[in-house]
């Protein structure tokens, strides 16, 4: 059996509240303030009668006792529920992964992104040579008579009820510390499985904590200090459970030069965790960003090269078949299309390009943190709520230009912008096309490289014109810095 308490501050007067909790399971008792509650359990909403109104300010709190067999993930972290799975000498070896499909697939939750519990505490109980790996910091763990060990965690901090994980195995901790930006000195745990201590142990040393200086340096310190950093070794790929990192793709590095998949789910750390989009619209805030830090990291870590290299290759699978910013409410699925990662990072990149390395960061920084001065910053950090707009808003305040016809086009129409070049005698004019249904000039500038001579020009009125003899080599963007369609890949390619 298991058993949740919740305590909720009440917002607008009622005399019901509704949780989710999927119907795999059954609802044995329900209470409300320790008193017995009616309830109604169907189609994976629990409604609880609180017998009188409550109004905005009260407390009120919810205990569920319920059981049942879980949902067991099609293909995780893609299609997600419970993973059962064992090592290779035949022990149990679990873990969980929701994002796409809610936390009502183990315990029942407000199944919304846009509220966090301000602290939750977890408490596991398995037969003794298991262990439990999950969110925040481990209080105690209890061996109890009937060979169960019971394992106690508390996470001090905001949390999206997705990013709350449960992973069970026969773990060993690899434990560490990092030295923040500012100065705490961070606990770092690894549950690994016995045969990887090692390797954990190295990916630790040799890639993760330089992963971090990156991260740190251009953003500002890792947001959990109080917590942990930390990772588990999954049986399935990997996920951004926050202060838990889902880790599965086996401790080898990519050709790229580093752990891409520790990269990202790191990312997650600040964009996702610390900062959260407010709707499923603004899901390349986590996305686009997360997509973003690699190529970012490419370019910190080796040079220029490996940065163009990670962009041409994310460039290819642009599938321009949907704007990265839709309309009206989302599911999940309709948010999350490739676009919003390799096409959002691609708006990152001609942005970053177009207002120059500081003010980029210092927009960056403003987005995660509510301020461009972080490396200082001390714990606990706010976690706060963004949208599209916000993120604009910031650009155009720092920078004292309003881009919003940049944003308008890369994120809020489904195809790229065009650029056409005709030339006649000694002139070579350059047409800028937003879209069919567009008319409207795109002010973007474009670098153009004649005879080696590298110049950016700003259109008028959509069209750049400059002077070039027949004879003359041009290249437009010769270095790939503005997202326009190419001849490389068709306008919209499908999606699998």
């Amino acid at each position: 059996s298991r058993h949740r308490k919740t305590v909720f501050r009440v917002v607008k007067e009622t005399q019901q509240i509704e949780l989710k909790l999927d119907s795999r399971f059954s609802i044995n008792t329900v209470t409300v303030a320790d008193k017995k509650a009616e309830f109604l359990h169907s189609h994976g909403v629990i409604t609880i009668n609180l017998y009188e109104k409550k109004y905005p300010g009260e407390v009120v709190e919810v205990a569920i006792n319920y059981s049942g067999k879980p949902h067991i993930a099609l293909n995780p972290p893609w299609s997600g529920g419970f993973v059962f799975s064992e090592t290779n000498d035949g022990k149990p070896w679990i873990a969980t992964a929701v994002q796409g499909e809610g936390c009502d697939l183990f315990w029942p939750c407000k199944d919304h992104f846009s509220d966090k519990a301000d602290s939750m505490r977890i408490r596991v109980t398995v037969p003794t040579g298991l262990y439990v790996a999950s969110n925040g910091v481990l209080k105690n763990i209890t061996v109890l008579q009937n060979k169960t060990t019971e394992f106690d965690w508390f996470l001090s901090e905001p949390a999206s009820d997705y990013n709350i994980a449960l992973n069970i195995g026969p773990f060993e901790r690899v434990q560490q510390q990092y030295t923040s930006i500012n100065g705490t000195d961070i606990p770092v745990e690894f549950w690994v499985l016995p045969e990887n201590r090692q390797k954990a142990s190295n990916l630790l040393t040799n890639d993760v904590y330089q992963q971090m200086a990156f991260f740190e340096s251009v953003l500002g310190p890792y947001p959990w200090g109080q917590q942990k950093l930390g990772f588990v070794e999954t049986p399935h790929l990997g996920m951004e459970h926050q202060t838990i990192n889902a880790y599965g793709k086996g401790y080898t590095r990519d050709p790229s030069g580093y752990d891409w998949l520790i990269q990202h789910e790191l990312a997650h750390e600040w964009f996702g965790n610390l900062m959260t989009h407010e709707q499923l619209n603004d899901a390349w805030l986590h996305e686009g960003f997360g997509f973003y830090m690699q190529p970012s990291y490419s370019l910190y870590t080796f040079g220029e090269a490996a940065y163009n290299h990670a962009m041409y290759k994310a460039y290819l699978g642009i599938k321009n078949c949907q704007p990265i910013v839709k309309e009206g409410e989302l599911s999940s699925k309709e948010a999350f299309n490739s676009d919003i990662y390799g096409k959002g990072g691609w708006t990152l990149h001609t942005l970053r390009w177009l207002i120059g390395d500081e003010l980029f960061w210092q927009a960056t920084r403003e987005l995660i943190y509510g301020s461009s001065d972080t490396q200082s910053l001390s714990y606990p950090i706010q976690s706060r709520y963004r949208n599209t707009q916000q993120f604009i808003d910031i650009v155009n305040r720092i920078t004292k230009k309003d881009y919003n016809w940049l944003f308008d086009v890369y994120l809020k129409q489904a195809a790229l912008p065009t650029l056409t070049m005709k030339r006649q005698n000694n002139v070579a004019n350059l047409y800028w096309s937003k879209s069919e249904k567009d008319a409207t000039p795109f002010k973007m500038p474009v670098p153009i490289s004649i005879n080696g001579q590298l110049q950016v020009y700003t259109p008028i009125e959509g069209v750049i014109t400059i002077k070039a003899k027949p004879v003359d080599h041009i290249i437009v963007d010769p270095q790939m810095k503005v997202l326009r369609q190419l001849p490389i890949t068709s306008q919209c390619q499908q999606e699998e």
